[in-house]
């Protein structure tokens, strides 16, 4: 009996896996491997993005704020309100702080820094915000104009708060005013337009034919007289270069100004998402490496990398676009000898919560 158990077990010991299940088991193994090494390539990538302690940001003193004079300012006579900063009565708006486990938001703020320059206004200030219950992903403008108050500071425009305090204190300023919580910041430099656009092959823009004019006359937004008539743009649908797309959500003097500008900047914002949604991840990878240079932020590695694959997992097949005062929610104003737009916070938050909360 003992003698056959173990000529029994023997047998077993000496029998082989199919051919099939142990291809199944090197492949898996491979696929586990290479999975692994791509996942620490590209952690080790995002990883050299410049971080920022927002914390140990210095802030400047509020004795040396300071306020951008507008030289070309209405006449009385054009209806604007001419007003004193005393005049402003902040309305007790809702205190209360939209924050969710599921809502992200993550504020892109655009630089046009020169090279050894100091820390400049935010040129630019859109929040992208990833709701994961509703799975949407929105681009939110807050229009650089817009008459607020800054903690610490004096009621500004809302582009100093940057210049103040960096990302902690635009960020502090957000949400006072409007209820918002920021989870983090993206600093980008306006020259990664021109790198990822052009990394991606141009992308598809519809102008109109005063933008195209404009455009063909302004030629090469960095260097005027050595691009001057090089474009042929059109009105309808054009195939930007990264160079033209930057000019492009730079316009600022046609149409309704600021108005306009923000709009054109989240198209072209919408426009990268739906191209770099159709890349591989090796052309995605090379992307963030020419990126780099031009991007800073005080997320962690980790959370950079989980918000990325979050906004695969959703997999939305729309980018929705709000702005920040909404028509009928500011009004226009002369203060400080600054042509500034003063939201409703009331309006604003009500606003907010709707289109990105409920």
């Amino acid at each position: 009996m003992d003698y056959r158990k173990k000529r029994k077990k023997k047998i077993l010991h000496k029998r082989k896996l199919p051919i099939w299940t142990r291809i199944v088991i090197i492949s898996a193994a491979l696929l586990l491997s290479i999975t692994g090494l791509l996942y620490i390539y590209i952690q080790n990538t995002v990883g050299r993005i410049e971080k920022v302690d927002s914390s140990a940001i210095e802030h400047i003193s509020p004795g040396k704020e300071t306020f951008e004079v507008d030289e070309d300012l209405p006449d009385v006579s054009s209806g604007i309100e001419y007003l004193n900063p005393d005049d402003v009565i902040w309305a007790d708006a809702d205190t209360t702080v939209m924050q969710d486990k599921d809502v992200v938001n993550i504020l892109l703020i655009g630089q046009d820094r020169r090279e050894g320059e100091e820390r400049q206004r935010s040129d630019s200030m859109i929040m992208a915000t990833i709701n994961k219950k509703r799975k949407e992903i929105s681009l939110t403008s807050f229009m650089r104009d817009m008459y607020v108050q800054i903690p610490g500071y004096s009621d500004n425009r809302i582009n100093a708060a940057y210049t103040f305090g960096g990302m902690s204190l635009l960020d502090e300023t957000i949400e006072k005013n409007f209820g918002i919580h920021i989870d983090g910041n993206i600093e980008v430099d306006f020259q990664a337009f021109k790198v990822c656009i052009d990394k991606l092959g141009g992308i598809d823009m519809e102008l109109t034919q005063e933008e195209a004019d404009y455009l063909n006359r302004r030629g090469n937004w960095d260097d005027n007289e050595a691009s001057a008539g090089r474009w042929n743009l059109k009105s309808g649908m054009n195939h930007l270069t990264g160079e033209q797309a930057l000019a492009f959500s730079r316009i600022r003097y046609i149409g309704n100004g600021d108005y306009e500008r923000t709009e054109r900047q989240r198209k072209v914002l919408v426009e990268l998402f739906d191209e770099g949604k159709k890349r591989d991840i090796p052309t995605l990878i090379g992307l963030i490496e020419e990126l780099i240079p031009y991007l800073s932020t005080d997320l962690t590695t980790g959370e950079m990398l989980g918000y990325a694959f979050e906004v695969l997992r959703l997999g939305s097949d729309e980018v929705k676009t709000y702005r920040i005062p909404i028509d009928g929610g500011y009004r226009s104003a002369v203060i400080r000898q600054m042509m500034v737009l003063v939201p409703d916070l009331e309006m604003s938050r009500d606003y907010l919560r709707k289109t990105l909360y409920e």
